[in-house]
This record gives C-alpha cells, sequence and structure tokens, in this order.
C-alpha cells in the first residue's frame, strides 16, 4: 500500500482539512472578540502562532492514532479487519461540510451584509504579509467614465476601538487621504467636512452620493494592533453599488507606510474612475509629510485645533505644532500649520508685530525644505493677506495653492477671499461655489456666497442661496446673521434686523455691533446699552474692530439725549485713544474710533480731521469700503458737516457695494442733519418712495 494511500486511509487528510477550517473559524472569533476588548496585537499573534504549531502535531497525531469502538489507540495495535477509519473518515465528511457552511456563512455576512466600513474581512493570513491583498480588480464597467463621474466621498473610517486615540489615528488617516486625493486635478473629491455628519451613518449608499453630489464613495476601516496596522478601503459605484475596487493593507506601523498606503489609495481610486494623473500629481502624491509618527500625530491635533479659530485652540495648536516640529525638523507642513496657526492669531486676536514675523521664519524654514509645498503657499498667501492686507502680492500664491490642491475647498475658498478684498467679484463667487460643490455640507460656504451677494445688492440671488442654507441649518447663527444684514439693506425692516441679530449674538465682534446698532436703529436706547454690558471687556482689537465700553456706552447715552453722561464716558474714551494713536497713528479702527468720539464731544475739526484721517489711513479693501464711507459719514453727520456726509453717502451708495440707503435712514447719527435740504435732496435722489 502507498504512503499516499495510507495516508487517506487513516483520515490525515480529512483531519488536516477540518484543523485548518476551525482554526480559520476561531481565528476570525478572536479577532472580534480581541479587537472589541482592546487586546494587544500580541495576543492575536499568540493564538495565531499557538494554531500554527498545532497542525502539524494533530497530523502527526492523526497518523498515530485511530479511535475505535473502545476509544483512542495506537494505530499499530488495531486490528485492520475490525478498523472504523471508514466510519469516522465519513463523520469527518459531514463535520467539515459542517465547518466549511459556518465559515462560508461568516465570509458571506462579512463581505456582504456586516459592517461594510469596518475592518472584519481581513482574513487570520493577511496579517502576517506586508503586501497590500487585492480582493477585487477593477472590472471593466469602470472604463470610459464621463467627467461628472470622476468624483468621489471618502466616509469617515470605522475603528473597533474604545480607545480615543484610535479614533484619532483613523481621523489622520482620513484626513492625509483626502488632501491625497484633493492633490487629483481630474476628481471631484469632497472635503472632510461634508462627509463626518455620515460617520456611523445607517443611511444607504445611493442618498448619500446624492446629498454629496457624487457617482462614488469610499469606505473604509483602520485598526491599530501593536505596532501594526491594518487597514481595508473599498470604492463602490453608487448607481450600481458595485464593488469597482477594494484593498486591504497590513502594514509594520511607520509614518512611511502610513503614506504609502494613502499613495497607494489614491492611484487606485483615480484608476478605477479613469482619472488621468499629471507627473506634477504623482510627485504631490509621492511626497511623505514625515518619517515620525509621533510628529504627524502632533500634526494632525494642530490641523483639528485650527479649524476652530478660538484663541485658546490656536495657542494649544501652537504646543502640538511645536513639538511636531521639535520631533521632526524637517516636517515641512508642520512648518506650514505653524504659519497659519500664528497668522490667524494675528489676524483675529493681536496685533504684535512679533507673531507676524514668526509667521514669517515658519514659511522661511518650510521653504528651505520643501519649497514647493502647496500648503506653505497658502501660508505664504495669508502672511500677506492677514499680516499686511497686501491683496496684490497674496494672489499668486492662493492661486498656486488651489492649481496644486485643485480638490481642496479650503484652497478655493483662500483665493476666493483675497480676490473679494480685490474687488475681483465674479472670480470670488466662481471659487467659493467650487468651494461649495465640493464641501456642500458646510453651512459656512453658504454664508460666504449670500454675504457678498448682498455685498453686491444682488438680494434676489442672496436669498435663494439663505433658503438653501436655512432649510439645511435652520438656527445656524452666521446664516441668520447674514439674513438679518440681507433684510436690512434690501428692504430696510430693521425689526427682523434686530430679532435675528440678537438671537445670533455671540463673542463675534461684528455680531455684537449689529446687535447694538439693531437697538439703536429701534430708538431702543435701554436695550443698546445692555447690549454694550455684554460686550468684551478692555479692547476689541482686531484688524476691523477697536472699540471700548466707555466709547459705546458713551454714544450709546449720545443717541439717547444724555448729554452729560455721554460727555463723560466719550473724554474717557478720548484719551485712551489719542494714546494709542500716538504709537500707531495709522491704524483705521482707532482713528474710525475718534472720528465719532470727538464728534459726540462737538469737537468739529478734530472730527473732521479723524475721520477724514480714517479714509486716507483704510486698507484699500472692496470688500470694505461701503462700510468704510459710511462710517466716516455717520461721524461726520454726527459732527454737524452735512456736506461731507451727504457727499461721502452718495460715493457709498454709487459705489454700489456695502451698505444701502436704509443705515443711513436708521443711524442715529444722522438725527441731527435730517432736516438739512441736502439730506432732503438725497432722500428723494436714493430713498424708496414710501419711505420718502
Amino acid at each position: 500500500m502507498s504512503f499516499f494511500t495510507e495516508l487517506k486511509r487513516r483520515n490525515v487528510f480529512r483531519v488536516g482539512i477540518a484543523y485548518a477550517v476551525v482554526a480559520w473559524l476561531v481565528m476570525q472569533f478572536a479577532d472580534v472578540v480581541l479587537n472589541n476588548i482592546t487586546a494587544p496585537g500580541w495576543v492575536f499573534q499568540a493564538i495565531m502562532l499557538l494554531l500554527a504549531i498545532g497542525f502539524p502535531i494533530v497530523l502527526v497525531f492523526a497518523w498515530a492514532f485511530e479511535m475505535t469502538p473502545e476509544g483512542l489507540k495506537k494505530e499499530k495495535n488495531v486490528d485492520r479487519s475490525h478498523s472504523i477509519a471508514p466510519r469516522t473518515g465519513r463523520k469527518l465528511d459531514r463535520a467539515i461540510i459542517v465547518f466549511l457552511v459556518v465559515a462560508l456563512g461568516y465570509f458571506v455576512y462579512d463581505k456582504f451584509i456586516g459592517e461594510p466600513r469596518g475592518v472584519a474581512g481581513e482574513t487570520a493570513q493577511s496579517i502576517s504579509t506586508a503586501q497590500p491583498v487585492v480582493d477585487n480588480a477593477v472590472p471593466a464597467t469602470a472604463s470610459a467614465r464621463s467627467e461628472d463621474e470622476k468624483s468621489v466621498a471618502v466616509l469617515p473610517f470605522a475603528f473597533r476601538s474604545s480607545n480615543q486615540e484610535d479614533q484619532f489615528f483613523a481621523e489622520g488617516m482620513h484626513d492625509d487621504l483626502l488632501t491625497q486625493l484633493a492633490k487629483i486635478g481630474s476628481l471631484k473629491v469632497i472635503s472632510r467636512t461634508s462627509v463626518l455628519e455620515y460617520k456611523d451613518t445607517v443611511k444607504k449608499i445611493p442618498q448619500i452620493a446624492e446629498e454629496l453630489g457624487v457617482s462614488t464613495i469610499v469606505e473604509g476601516g483602520v485598526q491599530r494592533s501593536g505596532s501594526r496596522i491594518r487597514f481595508n478601503a473599498q470604492l463602490i459605484d453608487a448607481k450600481t453599488d458595485e464593488h469597482l475596487w477594494a484593498e486591504t493593507y497590513n502594514r509594520e506601523l511607520t509614518a512611511e507606510n502610513l503614506f504609502d498606503i494613502q499613495a497607494e489609495i489614491a492611484r487606485a481610486i483615480a484608476q478605477a474612475l479613469q482619472a488621468t494623473l499629471s507627473p506634477e500629481e504623482e510627485a504631490r502624491i509621492d511626497r511623505a509629510l514625515t518619517n515620525n509618527l509621533e510628529a504627524w500625530e502632533s500634526y494632525q491635533r494642530a490641523v483639528r485645533l485650527r479649524l476652530t479659530q478660538a484663541i485658546a485652540s490656536i495657542n494649544m495648536g501652537v504646543t502640538e505644532i511645536n513639538q511636531a516640529i521639535e520631533l521632526d525638523p524637517g516636517f515641512a507642513a508642520a512648518w506650514s500649520m505653524k504659519a497659519i496657526l500664528l497668522l490667524q492669531q494675528y489676524w483675529f486676536y493681536d496685533t504684535d508685530p512679533a507673531t507676524r514675523d514668526a509667521a514669517w521664519d515658519a514659511i522661511q524654514s518650510g521653504r528651505a525644505i520643501d519649497p514647493a509645498l502647496p500648503e506653505l503657499d497658502i501660508a505664504e498667501g495669508y502672511y500677506h493677506y492677514w499680516g499686511f492686507r497686501d491683496y496684490e502680492t497674496a494672489l499668486p500664491f492662493m492661486q498656486r495653492a488651489s492649481a496644486a490642491l485643485p480638490g481642496s475647498a479650503r484652497a478655493h475658498l483662500a483665493r476666493a477671499y483675497v480676490m473679494r478684498r480685490m474687488g475681483e467679484w465674479e472670480d470670488a463667487l466662481a471659487a467659493m461655489h467650487r468651494a461649495l460643490e465640493l464641501d456642500p455640507r458646510t453651512i459656512q460656504n453658504y454664508s460666504d456666497i449670500g454675504e457678498t451677494l448682498t455685498r453686491l445688492h444682488r438680494f434676489d440671488e442672496a436669498e435663494q442661496i439663505f433658503s438653501i442654507a436655512k432649510a439645511e441649518a435652520p438656527d445656524d447663527t452666521s446664516i441668520l446673521r447674514r439674513i438679518a444684514e440681507l433684510q436690512l439693506l434690501a428692504y430696510g425692516d430693521i425689526n427682523t434686523f434686530s430679532k435675528l441679530s440678537h438671537f445670533a449674538a455671540s463673542t463675534n465682534p461684528g455680531v455684537q455691533l449689529n446687535s447694538w446698532r439693531s437697538s439703536l436703529y429701534l430708538d431702543d436706547f435701554d436695550t443698546a446699552l445692555k447690549d454694550v454690558l455684554d460686550w468684551q471687556d478692555g479692547f476689541l482689537d482686531t484688524k476691523d474692530y477697536r472699540f471700548t465700553k466707555p466709547m459705546l456706552n458713551g454714544l450709546t447715552h449720545l443717541y439717547a439725549g444724555d448729554i452729560e453722561r455721554a460727555t463723560s464716558l466719550l473724554s474717557d474714551a478720548r484719551k485712551e485713544f489719542e494714546t494709542l494713536l500716538l504709537v500707531n497713528p495709522e491704524n483705521y479702527p482707532i482713528n474710525r474710533s475718534l472720528c465719532f468720539i470727538t464728534a459726540g464731544l462737538g469737537e468739529l475739526a478734530n472730527a473732521q480731521k479723524y475721520c477724514h484721517q480714517s479714509l486716507q489711513v483704510a486698507p484699500k479693501d472692496a470688500y470694505l469700503a461701503g462700510e468704510t464711507m459710511f462710517n466716516a459719514a455717520a461721524g461726520l453727520a454726527l459732527a454737524g458737516d452735512v456736506q461731507a456726509s451727504i457727499e461721502l453717502v452718495k460715493a457709498m451708495l454709487n459705489n454700489g457695494v456695502g451698505p444701502t440707503i436704509y443705515p443711513v435712514m436708521y443711524h442715529p447719527a444722522f438725527d441731527g442733519i435730517r432736516s438739512d435740504p441736502a439730506y432732503t435732496e438725497l432722500m428723494q435722489q436714493y430713498a424708496p418712495e414710501e419711505q420718502q
């Protein structure tokens, strides 16, 4: 009898097959259980090792022993005429069939029914390899896709762990993959902020795709197991629910491997959607940000903190990014992020030139490492924009960044903001609409477009945008604030302006100022005084506003007719502002405040000086030009210079950007000149007939 025949007779093959199937099921069960209890990666590896060691032992045991009616006996002691090996073999066959059915059922559930966003589809075999395991090749149906079909949304990655660090890790990988895909010009890639709401969603793929305006969806799952990372991703056609591509990666947990995985996925998605990559795009995708995993994690934390724009978050972000730079001084993107954080601080919260200069040093450090990094172009653009209001110098950097990151809504918005300041309205709106297309679930994008249209007096278009946004987010304060402004500028509806402004009130200086102004427009001076009490203590020092509570209290008492109280408060405010002006004589907000303060004190010559000086030192900014003229006109009207005030109002109205005639009609600063013939003529020329 041959050795092979003897192996069959002793059921060695059957035992081996049964053991392999059971071992596979054990590993799937262990994978799920260990992941849910966040066990260390070595536990799963130990189970794999024990099962592997057990395989040859079981085969040897099957060869050496045989099951008999009296129990296990050594094979050499069994009389072959009484052997029940054939009967045992049939039992093993049935057992194998049962195990295979269970295994097949588990596989079908895991692949097609269970959590598609998880990592459950990985096999025990795949964890031992450092190479990607291809689950599905790109089918023929993926070819010849139209331009509209080359669009993708990457849903937040699943992670099977209660550890918050693992969640953060998955979010970081998600962010980086979106950044990689945004470099591919022929793809439309939905931004992170618009896909976050679909985390753990129960919505079906076609519904998600329709809401985001894409033809394909990427789902994925991330899991850290000790020193290894397991990641799976799949690209799904939203119309057919067909898997266009899927792949599972099992790698050592290093920064290099993270970037390699992201680059491979970006290429695979581009290939599946028939999107062509230019040599420049290939090079950008291949570029790893850092080789230090801890530096990458600190960088990702800073990215999250930057989004809030709160000063506490900015400070924490700077701390995190300094940690990243300390760990890897060659991390060019970290230098860029440091510059952005410092420039945010400079623009929104302080005017210390040292903050701006530190941002420039960070940009130069990044340029020395990677001169072509698009994120550094964005940072340098903001350096000229936020640092000096030098829009013409800033624009080429923003244009270069948006060309290098065509799928980045943030890059398009940066370009739009600069062009809006330059008065390139149509180009700015086009860039904003592109950002909205890439980030359709972010309400702020609607707010930006609607606000811009309102400033251009394109009120019907603005209302359409705001109606869409309000349907999505009825209580969003940024939208309500903009709707309030539209109601005032388009229709003179001061009641709605006041109601919505107070509802949307926050620590934002523009919103607080609107609340105060709306109370003044209604001659509700008690509420206006209360509005001032809610103002931040100390100077509100930004690039656009510089107010103190004594100043605002004084003006409110003045408008209410309490001259004595107003004079005391405004005199105190004047001393503070003139001291500030000595240090910075060309500061526009300080000159504007002194324009109102001296006008309120009845000092015509000083008011004329400060009001006209505010016009001279104001930034050359098309976005703010109308408001700049309005404020100077209001200050001159308060001082009693009728002719100069009316001329400025006419220039503002003829400019067609910013305030309309309604704020002039309602602002109490103009009360002293309303009986003047020049004001009457102004109303006859510009005010609606029913309000003349």
